[in-house]
């Protein structure tokens, strides 16, 4: 059994901190003062094991768990509380017995609902729920006693101590086993029950589809029939494409070798332009290498000329230089002689001003020291002046104040004046008499309101009507569409047999050969015939293709018809009887009434028996003479000598079957046309009658809406009134009460108005004392404002001479510096003025320009020469371009010779490659098809052509034509549902073996839960007289069945306190209640004990002597079961083994103070 060893609560209700307690004993009581929330300890466990009741935990909802704020704290928006199990014995459900420990935890957020945890796994409540099943901690367990709910235990419901008792003997999981159990049983059969709705649509849908695959399959034949002759026309077409593409292709070779003569002459030609203009090329090189050449000289020229040029220039603008340059250094020089002349004279000044700027310096600082002593009696005088002008500014402030308040005052005593006059003027004008005419409204509004009801009454009324016409108008439109669906059903089958009957007529050569012989091929047999329904196939195979003989006179007929046909004539011969009367006649099973179609018959079937059903045909055979032959029901056919299995015609098979299901479809639909036509003439007239009813309804609503209106206008009015009278009342006592308050406020006015005029007198007696002394000090602050004024005007005009003096002496400083670097700067200009000088006089030289001249004059012969060259060769080029045009004009010529026989080449090859592509299309064609083209060719011959082919397709798809629509997937459709019903008939046995299963498992569930609440009833009844017998001394007390079965019959509680006669447990008293009830409880745990039992102040109605008997129980059985409980009662404190206090010394907060009894005891006796 798990133990309870720990409880953690964080924002739940009032334990706002993370707050752990520890439960170390066996009986841990929980004690504190009313309204501290011990409590909130009680239901924390109780919502952590799955609780959802808001009531059980006296909240509105179950977000109200969560603490909520008080006077200091913010309300938080999560709770949580966790339950921490030692299950060291691995005593736990097997899921979790592994564990050490286990831990329970619930977790709840401001709308967003709760989450579970087990070891911090997610689990569903379910989960929860489950680990604590069969405990006495489930939702309907015994070990958890709310506040003033144990006598209610006493006083549950039958069924509800049942509940208890069940949860004692551990058959909830067993409950919880059977109502999944019924619950899979319900889904098992509602299962059932839609395959069973689905097989029987499978088992109409089959029927129908049986029918259409007929139609398919003959569909099919033709299509192939259809596509083998489309593939002859295919192969007939590939010949003719194949002859055209072999005359293309003789044509293309035959213009391709003309072609290849023009293009071998062009070639020629082509050789002949290349050659010269490669000539062409070379001579425009060589022009080009020539030109180059006289370009190279001539710029040697004009190189040298423009050096000459250059040469001349440079000569006279080195001549210039060299004046500028002498002109320059003689200037320079000047410049330095004054410059160390200005210098010398700077110098002599710096001196006389260096020591004029000492003589004021030392003169500055005497004065700056003199000055200190007179700013320090400024200063004072200021800071004296500064305090009596704002003692006496305060002062002349407080004045103002209270003047403006007393100004104030008379301004509000004037309008408290005008307020009193006011309120007494609307107290004349309130208008108190309104009552009669609410009376006259109301009474109004009554009549109005009673109109409405009728008319709502009315609108149920038609609304009632309206939904059962809507009702009959579903379901008639529903059997409407349930007739149509039978008679689309029955129209498509006639016309399905109608036209399997018709094909039974033969083809189409031997309809022409009746029609020539005015022969009615309708008037067959087989419609004239009515068979017993078992001896159907018998006839037909007796029959054989006379069945569907045709009834006509055959005496004039000129020539045989184009295929086998049969021809019967009526005439007025005898019947022919059947000689053996030791068997059975096929005539027999035959209905005729027409007596020339018997006589037909008895010709032919009067050596035809029948074997009976059930009989061998070798009970018969030895009865037979000479040509007579026995059938059975299978259709096969006996005689002394062979024996004939039937097997089914194609075309005959079933003809007689199909002739009579036409002729009942037939006499069939008129009755269910008319019917249809009933059902849909009723429902347009109970449509027509829902028309009226609504359109009732719109009036109604109008007439509603328009008394709605009326009824909501006099309702605002008598609103409007009685707002009115309560308005006048409650201005009525706003204004009395307001003339009180305003007479109070005179009152005080005068008061202040008084205390203000004293305050102002002694506020004014104070200004003048503070004007004396403001004046005064105002005096001497001028007068030495003014000495200290003097004496930093002659500090400000030291230092002035004393900066000018200092900005003298900085100025001639940087006067001669800037003379030095001026007399450099003139010294290395001179410098290079001498180097330049130097560069123009080797500059001056005329023996380089006559050099140049003379190579100029060779330059200019060697120009002249090359000229002559270049002209030779650009004559030369022109030649060349004459003969290179004439030759391409040539090829031109040539050329255009070539294009018109290439041009008849490109068509001719286009007609070979529509030839081609033509051919390769019937190829395709042929291979599309599927069918051998071997085949196909050895099915024609060298005459066959493509119109009789063609003509032989048309017809084949005229008669596909015939067949009209046609369910192409019929086939595969009756196959896949054939199979799909032998899946759903597999389905429908899997799910009654499981229904079966279910079945016995509940029985079996019901047998177990039987035997073990019998036992647990038995024992707890036992457990229950002897807690009793110790909790009152004595007395009697017992559980008693009201019924027999005991799975749902409730239980009845009787006791009887000792010297007390038998009695009803509502006649008990409260302690009375309360001791039974704890005795029922400890009798239920002995039994099946749970990990912890909480109660929440169970002792409260309990004297001394039986909370001294109900302690002793309860340490009895804490031995099995931990007790965690609420008291007030100090005996059932002294019986703790650990104390937990509950505090609330913050308004609204929670806290615990733990005290473990058994320790405090040892330290007491170790001291």
């Amino acid at each position: 059994m798990v133990r309870l060893i720990q409880l953690k609560l964080a924002g739940f209700k009032s334990f706002v901190d993370p707050t752990t307690i520890q439960l170390q004993g066996q009986r841990v009581g929980i004690v504190g003062p009313n309204g501290c929330g011990k409590s909130n300890i009680m239901e924390s466990v109780k919502w952590v094991l799955g609780e959802s009741s808001a009531k059980e935990m006296r909240s509105e909802n179950m977000d109200s768990v969560i603490f909520n704020g008080s006077e200091n704290r913010k309300p938080i928006s999560r709770a949580s509380v966790e339950l921490i199990f030692d299950n060291s014995l691995g005593k736990a459900p097997t899921e979790w017995s592994q564990y050490a420990e286990i831990s329970v935890k619930r977790v709840i957020e401001r709308e967003k609902g709760s989450t579970y945890y087990i070891n911090n796994l997610a689990v569903r409540r379910k989960d929860v729920a489950d680990l604590f099943l069969g405990t006495g901690l489930g939702g309907r367990g015994y070990a958890i006693i709310g506040q003033n709910t144990i006598s209610q235990i006493i006083e549950a419901k039958p069924e509800e101590l049942r509940n208890y008792l069940e949860e004692a003997a551990g058959v909830s999981k067993y409950k919880e086993r059977r109502r999944e159990t019924e619950f899979r049983l319900r889904d098992t059969r509602e299962n059932l029950s839609r395959i069973q709705d689905v097989l029987n649509e499978i088992i109409q849908q089959i029927a129908k589809l049986e029918s259409q695959a007929v139609i398919a399959t003959k569909y099919n034949e033709l299509t192939e029939k259809h596509k083998f002759h489309q593939a002859q026309v295919w192969v007939l077409k590939k010949r003719d494409a194949s002859i055209v593409w072999k005359k293309h292709q003789s044509q293309v070779d035959k213009l391709v070798n003309e072609l290849e003569q023009q293009t071998a002459a062009l070639r020629k030609i082509e050789a002949e332009v290349e050659t010269l203009r490669q000539a062409h090329i070379d001579a425009s090189d060589e022009i080009n290498k020539n030109q180059a050449s006289f370009y190279e000289i001539n710029a040697e020229v004009s190189n040298i000329e423009n050096n000459i040029r250059n040469q001349n220039e440079l000569l006279e603008r080195s001549k210039k230089e060299l004046i500028e340059i002498e002109t320059n250094l003689t200037k320079n020089e000047e410049d330095q002689l004054k410059y160390s002349k200005d210098i010398k004279e700077s110098d002599i000044e710096k001196i006389s001003l260096s020591e004029l700027y000492k003589i004021k310096e030392e003169n500055f600082n005497a004065l700056k020291s003199s000055i200190q002593l007179v700013e320090v009696q400024y200063l004072t005088s200021t800071e004296q002046f500064n305090q009596a002008a704002n003692q006496f500014q305060s002062t002349q402030e407080k004045i103002n104040l209270e003047k403006a308040t007393i100004d104030f005052i008379h301004k509000t005593e004037e309008e408290t004046n005008a307020r009193i006059t006011f309120l007494n003027n609307e107290i004349r004008n309130i208008d108190l008499t309104g009552q009669s005419e609410l009376e006259e409204k109301e009474n109004d509004l009554a009549d109005k309101r009673l109109h409405v009801k009728n008319i709502e009454s009315k609108i149920d009324e038609n609304k009632s009507l309206t939904e059962d016409l809507e009702e009959e108008i579903d379901t008639l439109r529903q059997h409407q569409i349930e007739i149509q669906k039978e008679l689309s059903q029955i129209e498509g089958e006639i016309k399905t047999l109608l036209q399997i009957q018709d094909d039974t007529q033969g083809n189409e050569s031997l309809k022409s050969w009746t029609s020539q012989h005015n022969i009615n091929t309708s008037n067959r047999l087989w419609e004239k015939l009515k068979i017993k329904t078992e001896w159907v196939t018998a006839i037909e195979s007796a029959l054989g293709v006379k069945l569907n003989a045709v009834l006509a006179q055959y005496e004039t007929i000129s020539h045989r018809p184009p295929a086998s046909m049969v021809l019967a004539n009526l005439n007025g011969s005898h019947p022919y009887k059947p000689k053996n009367t030791k068997l059975n006649s096929a005539l027999d099973v035959i209905e005729i009434s027409d007596p020339l179609l018997m006589n037909l018959l008895s010709e032919w079937l009067s050596s035809c028996y029948i074997i009976p059903k059930g009989e061998s045909y070798k009970n018969f055979i030895g009865n037979l003479e000479q040509g007579e032959f026995l059938v059975n029901q299978q259709g096969d056919i006996f005689t002394k000598n062979s024996v004939s299995f039937y097997g089914k015609d194609a075309s005959l098979s079933g003809i007689l079957l199909r002739q009579e299901r036409l002729k009942v479809l037939q006499e069939k639909f008129p009755s269910i046309d008319k019917n249809y036509k009933d059902v849909s003439k009723k429902l347009n007239e109970a449509q027509l009658q829902l028309n009226n009813y609504e359109e009732q309804v719109d009036s109604f609503n109008d007439e509603l809406k328009e008394a709605l209106n009326d009824f909501h206008q006099t309702e605002i009015e008598v609103e409007k009134t009685q707002q009115s009278i309560v308005y006048a009342n409650e201005r009525l006592n706003n204004i009395t009460n307001e003339q009180n308050e305003l007479k109070a406020k005179l009152t005080q006015i005068e008061i202040d108005k008084t205390t203000k005029s004293n305050l102002i007198l002694n506020l004014e007696n104070d200004a003048l004392q503070l004007l004396e002394q403001k004046t005064s000090s105002e005096e001497i602050k001028k007068r030495h404002e003014l000495e200290y004024e003097s004496a930093k005007k002659q500090v400000n005009e030291a230092e002035i001479q004393l900066q000018e003096s200092h900005f003298n002496l900085k100025i001639i400083n940087n006067k001669i510096n800037e003379l030095i670097n001026r007399f450099n700067v003139l010294t290395e200009d001179n410098s290079a003025l001498n180097n330049k000088k130097d560069l123009a006089m080797a500059s001056i030289d005329t023996q380089i320009i006559e050099t140049l001249q003379l190579s100029l004059r060779e330059k200019i012969t060697i120009k002249d020469e090359r000229e002559k060259i270049l002209i030779a060769s650009r004559d030369n080029l022109a030649q060349k371009e004459i003969d290179l045009r004439e030759c391409e004009q040539k090829r031109l010529q040539t050329e255009q010779a070539v294009h018109p026989i290439r041009d008849k080449l490109e068509q001719s090859r286009l007609n070979e490659q529509e030839s081609k592509l033509l051919f390769e299309q019937f190829q395709n064609e042929i291979n599309e098809s599927q069918f051998d083209e071997v085949v196909l060719s050895e099915s024609i011959t060298e005459k066959t052509t493509v119109k009789e082919v063609q003509e032989l397709c048309n017809k084949l798809q005229e008669e596909i034509n015939l067949l009209g629509p046609v369910n192409l997937a019929a086939i595969h459709e009756l196959a896949s549902e054939k199979e799909r019903k032998g899946y759903l008939d597999s389905q429908v046995e899997d799910l009654t073996s499981a229904s079966n299963t279910l079945e016995d498992a509940i029985k079996r569930i019901d047998k177990e839960t039987r035997d073990r609440l019998i036992a647990t009833f038995n024992e707890v009844n036992k457990n229950f007289t002897e807690f009793f017998r110790i909790l009152f001394n004595g007395g009697q007390a017992q559980l008693e069945l009201l019924g027999e079965e005991i799975l749902d019959t409730g239980i009845q509680v009787t006791a009887q306190p000792p010297g007390k006669k038998n009695t009803t447990i509502s006649q008990l008293s409260g302690g009375e209640k309360a001791l039974t009830a704890t005795a029922l409880v400890f009798a239920l745990f002995k039994l099946n004990p749970a990990p912890f039992c909480l109660m929440d102040e169970v002792d409260a109605p309990l004297d001394d002597s039986n909370t001294l008997r109900f302690a002793d129980m309860v340490t009895e059985m804490s031995k099995n079961t931990q007790f965690l409980y609420v008291s007030h009662n100090k005996i059932a404190m002294e019986m703790a083994q650990q104390l937990i206090g509950v505090t609330m010394q913050e308004s609204g907060v929670s806290r615990i103070v733990e005290v473990s009894l058994e320790e405090a005891e040892k330290m007491e006796l170790a001291n």
